[in-house]
């Protein structure tokens, strides 16, 4: 039995960056000696400093660190030090394109309407989808079936999460992260995977007065494990619908960004009539399902939505219209990146064309992330979905980097936490290719086939409070071997049942995928 633990990153550190592991112990260890080691010999050594203490916040132990970002060449290492069981470091040129690989072949499992290495083609009922409208008030997230009936073809795009509902918004934002992660690192893969969300964007605007923000609804949640294939709602499933701009704007970014980098006629008109129409008097701000547990993705605010649109637009065709359009919507600098607060993304495109307040407004949002913690994270908030947001968060410190020339790398810390250098020491990536990697996503695949989702990404710790509120749901464990690392602000469990903190979302796989290319280039 240990009572000190070694974290780091399993899946691997590239030659010439920074490299730290981290000691977590129940007593003061100060002073043991740790050594690296290759093929039995001792590369390099040295002793534990002084006992920093946990503060309850991001880590529960004292805690220590060890540097060894000397050790430079290529190969296989092991870390030692007494109490504590011997980690494996890989020094690589390239430790993460084969995480890439498997998180994009993830997404595939998550495609609607298409035969994956799982199931066949789910969803065909989506062909004639109901449409149905707003309401009443939007802000109230209810809906009837529109008069006169009438459906739309929705077959395609991506299931957002362990559910069988797309939501437009989501997935437009994966497909922006996957086109910006094919523009710095071309790969056929990365583009076929934007390509079939690209269409399905396509679809999501078949008249000036019908826009799909979501297909399925909340009757989805209450049908209980099944295949998708198996799903007795396939046929009957709505299509949300509202001239909303918070979708809208995020459409037509995604569809300019496609329509650029693919030298793609269709996107690039259908991308300028729904930014066009986003911005007529009868569109409204935001547009919503209202659920028991939690509204389904209810985006507050339009603002960072039309200027990242615009700002796309203007990257595609040049006309100054369009940089006018981002700089009037451009919101002041935002406190984080999510699906729902795109202002870094939006300030990002605006620099990239020159313009001085965005790429302001950009440092002053990287600036605050400043990652002095246990583990160099960029946050100290939790939330749910806390590890697509510290992502997010990072990969938009990273493209700043680009614009910069910034060489500072204390952004790897979210890379390191994401692979195991955390206080549980699991890997948030399903992958067999990781010791300690999850291996308990919420999905059809862990829960109905019983297979392990390689390439899935967990959605990280959440906030300790919530899901306290939530554990009814989740069928806790008593004795999980984790629960020591827990700390009062932040809890994590590798349970299959668990919405909150194994759930994949197609925006955090975005994420992770972008974060890995842009390392990667």
């Amino acid at each position: 039995m240990y009572n000190t633990w070694i974290r780091l990153n399993q899946a691997g550190y590239t030659p010439k960056r920074e490299k730290a592991a981290v000691v977590l112990s129940e007593k003061d260890i100060a002073g043991e000696q740790w050594h690296l080691k290759k093929d039995n010999q001792v590369i390099l050594s040295g002793r534990l400093p002084a006992a920093t203490e946990g503060d309850d916040l991001h880590v529960a132990h004292k805690h220590y660190r060890i540097d060894f970002s000397d050790a430079e060449e290529i190969g296989v290492y092991s870390l030692e030090l007494l109490g504590a069981e011997t980690q494996k470091v890989i020094i690589a040129k390239d430790p993460y394109s084969l995480f890439m690989s498997q998180a994009l072949g993830h997404l595939q499992t998550m495609r609607s309407g298409y035969k994956t290495v799982h199931t066949g083609a789910s969803h065909l009922g989506d062909r004639s989808a109901i449409v149905l409208e707003i309401d009443g008030d939007p802000s109230d997230g209810a809906w009837k079936e529109a008069y006169p009936r009438r459906t739309v073809d929705m077959v395609g795009g991506h299931y957002d999460a362990g559910d069988y509902i797309k939501f437009t918004l989501t997935e437009a934002n994966l497909v922006w992260y996957l086109l910006t992660a094919f523009e710095l690192k071309p790969d056929e893969t990365l583009r076929n995977e934007a390509v079939y969300g690209l269409d399905y964007l396509a679809k999501t605007f078949p008249d000036e007065n019908t826009f799909v923000i979501q297909v399925g609804d909340g009757k989805d949640h209450h049908e209980g494990w099944r295949l998708p294939t198996d799903d007795k709602l396939d046929g009957k499933r709505p299509a949300l619908c509202a001239l909303s701009r918070t979708q809208m704007g995020m459409t037509a970014a995604a569809l300019a960004l496609g329509a650029r980098l693919l030298k793609n006629a269709d996107y690039k008109k259908k991308a300028i009539a729904i930014y066009d129409r986003a911005r007529m008097d009868d569109a409204v701000l935001t547009a919503f399902e209202r659920d028991a547990t939690n509204d389904f993705y209810r985006d507050p605010t339009d603002t960072d939505n039309m200027a990242l649109a615009a700002a796309e637009l203007f990257h595609l065709t040049d006309d100054p219209r369009y940089l006018e359009h981002a700089k009037i919507y451009a919101p002041p600098a935002g406190d984080c990146i999510s699906w729902r607060t795109l202002n870094g993304l939006a300030n990002y495109r605006l620099a990239q064309a020159g313009d001085e307040g965005a790429k302001a407004r950009l440092l002053e949002e990287v600036k605050r992330y400043n990652g002095k913690n246990a583990w160099d994270l960029p946050g100290d908030n939790y939330h749910w979905g806390t590890l697509p947001l510290w992502l997010g968060m990072a990969s938009l410190y990273l493209l700043t980097q680009r614009l910069t020339g910034d060489k500072s790398q204390e952004f790897y810390g979210t890379l390191d936490y994401t692979f195991g250098r955390n206080n549980w020491g699991m890997a948030m990536i399903a992958s067999d290719d990781l010791p300690h990697g999850v291996r308990n996503i919420y999905s059809y695949i862990r829960n109905v086939l019983g297979k392990l989702p390689t390439g899935a990404l967990s959605a990280g710790p959440g906030k300790k409070s919530t899901h306290d509120s939530l554990n009814k749901f989740f069928k806790m464990t008593e004795g999980d071997p984790l629960e020591k690392f827990n700390t009062s602000a932040a809890v994590f469990y590798d349970n299959s049942y668990d919405f909150m903190i194994q759930e994949t979302t197609i925006w955090g796989m975005g994420n992770i995928i972008l974060m890995l290319a842009i390392i990667a280039d």
